[in-house]
């Protein structure tokens, strides 16, 4: 199977990805009292970041090694994709049905070894890359912080088996997994991808990068000040934290020069890489006001408010901004009907992030807000019939193509 197949299959994956959005919302609207609904979360949640975003990275990072390598030594990166996918479904299935049991942890922990076998293969072969690669130190941190994150799901999996649960271990442990991979993993996966395509005369932004990723792990203690950290690590961690942004700040101007080069692909597809640049920055900003203690614990504590944050950066972020890649590279069909269906999509993800932040900034005053579960209902209906609408557009234009 070429690789451009494997990124029309991601489709698929955002249209469960979304189904199971839609199932848990009705379920929370609605009377339907089959299925649990946190096996849901937990199967929405492992797919989303294995079948969707990491089973882009991993197709993303063959392309790109396409171009140095030999179809021999490309091999070996297709059976790990279909690995992921394997792994993917197979705790979607698990997760459902079972939730925390022996079958999602055996392809939880599949996962895990399909990281670190890719990363090994892929960092060894880098040196089939050329040596001025910009691209280069963006791959390889990506990987890295992939590999750091098992570290997460393998504390969860061990606190399950050993029943010795403690909830500050449990919650650190997937705030640990979380921010290594949206911060770490599919940040600089993403960002690689970017600076891949950048212009030979763009500004350097080596700068940025050395501070962007010497900031990767430090950060990681803002998701749990709640723990009391000690004064030392706190004021590390607001440091970083501080120039964290300042350096994103300054990589997005560069980035927003590049407006004044000319592409080849429609005008509209370039919203997306707005609107996830956008995303981003209102990440990097709630990042650094929540370094003070009191705010971060009140905001940890308001679920929408936490929800509306994760599906900030997965949704708003990192999805939209595969959306306008995939359309940017031709292996999305840039049809008039593609097009709505794709602006329905953002749409819906403003919606969502709309209502969440809504509901979020309605429980601090313990003010209800009539009808809005059945309005997250609707939207996330919204975020499925637009991705499955999607894929019927690049059925339809690939079936005309191939029959003319």
């Amino acid at each position: 199977m070429s690789t451009n197949k494997w990124f029309r299959l991601a489709i698929i994956s955002i249209i469960i990805v979304a189904f199971y959005g839609t199932l848990m919302r009705y379920k929370i609207a609605f009377d339907f009292p089959y299925l649990n609904q946190k096996n849901l979360l937990h199967a929405h949640s492992h797919f989303a970041f294995n079948g969707w975003i990491s089973h882009l990275l991993y197709t993303c990072l063959t392309w790109m090694a396409s171009k140095h390598l030999t179809q021999k030594q490309l091999s070996k990166y297709y059976t790990i994709i279909i690995a992921n996918l394997v792994a993917a479904f197979g705790m979607l299935v698990t997760f459902t049905y079972q939730g925390y049991a022996m079958g999602s942890f055996i392809f939880s922990g599949l996962t895990i070894i399909i990281g670190i076998v890719y990363a090994w293969f892929y960092i060894k072969d880098i040196k089939h890359f050329p040596a001025n690669n910009l691209a280069t130190p963006w791959i390889v941190t990506a990987l890295l912080l992939n590999i750091l994150s098992s570290a997460g799901p393998l504390s969860l999996a061990y606190t399950m088996i050993t029943k010795n649960v403690n909830s500050y271990f449990y919650l650190g442990s997937v705030y640990y997994y979380l921010h290594f991979q949206y911060s770490g993993w599919f940040f600089f996966g993403a960002m690689a991808l970017v600076v891949h395509a950048l212009p030979k005369d763009f500004p350097s932004i080596k700068n940025e990068f050395r501070i962007l990723a010497a900031s990767a792990i430090p950060t990681f203690f803002l998701s749990i000040l709640w723990t009391h950290l000690p004064t030392w690590l706190y004021i590390i961690t607001v440091l970083f934290t501080v120039i964290q942004m300042v350096a994103w700040f300054m990589l997005l101007k560069k980035l927003l020069c590049l407006r004044t080069y000319k592409t080849n692909f429609p005008t509209w597809v370039n919203i997306f890489f707005y609107a996830a640049a956008f995303a981003m920055t209102i990440k990097f900003v709630l990042q650094t006001i929540s370094v003070i203690p009191s705010l971060s614990q009140l905001v940890f504590g308001i679920r929408p408010i936490v929800i509306a944050y994760l599906h900030l950066v997965l949704l708003g972020v990192f999805s939209l901004f595969f959306i306008g890649f995939l359309f940017a590279k031709g292996w999305m069909a840039t049809t008039p009907s593609a097009k709505t269906a794709s602006i329905l999509f953002l749409v819906g993800v403003f919606l969502n992030e709309l209502l969440l932040g809504v509901q979020g900034m309605a429980a601090f005053a313990y003010i209800p807000i009539p009808y809005i579960n059945q309005m997250l209902f609707a939207v996330a209906l919204l975020l499925f019939l637009s991705a499955v609408f999607l894929l019927l557009t690049q059925l339809k234009h690939f079936a005309q193509k191939v029959i003319s």
